[in-house]
């Protein structure tokens, strides 16, 4: 019974892990573009972040279940292999992120090839990938009873 607690445990960290990084990848190009923004015009205005948050409850359910068929495997393969280094997250957010940017159809736009745009995705997704480590990934593979490679 204790194992069966400590699986349900286990998937629980990794779902919260998960939507917490969804909200990252969502929040960290917002926040990004409207720093920039600020910089560039010299407005400090923060009108637009509030404009955009009122679809964010869309954004959120959009974005979590498109990753989850891009990043899905990358956790599975982390949780079996007992693969716990940040540095997996962070590529593997990265790697996502640019993913869902280029092949989901509409969430790019017309920038999907616009190097800008690829760092704001790819900065969203290491920020994305540390979260989830910091929540979930370093204690993957935990119940598989393997030491980290």
């Amino acid at each position: 019974m204790s194992r069966l607690v400590a699986g349900l445990t286990r998937l629980a960290m990794i779902a919260v892990g998960y939507v917490a990084a969804v909200l990252t990848s969502i929040l960290v190009p917002v926040l990004l573009i409207v720093l920039l923004a600020g910089i560039e015009d010299g407005n400090w205005s923060i009108i637009f972040t509030f404009d955009w948050l009122a679809s964010f409850p869309l954004a959120v359910l959009t974005v979590a279940i498109c990753a989850l068929l891009i990043v899905g495997p990358a956790i599975f393969l982390a949780e079996r292999l007992a693969l716990r280094g940040w540095f997996y997250f962070a590529v593997t957010g990265a790697v996502t992120s640019i993913a869902f940017g280029v092949f989901v159809p509409g969430s790019a736009g017309g920038f999907v090839f616009n190097p800008g745009f690829l760092g704001f995705l790819a900065a969203a997704g290491v920020a994305a990938g540390w979260v989830y480590w910091l929540l979930a990934g370093h204690k993957s593979g935990h119940l598989t009873g393997r030491d980290p490679p």
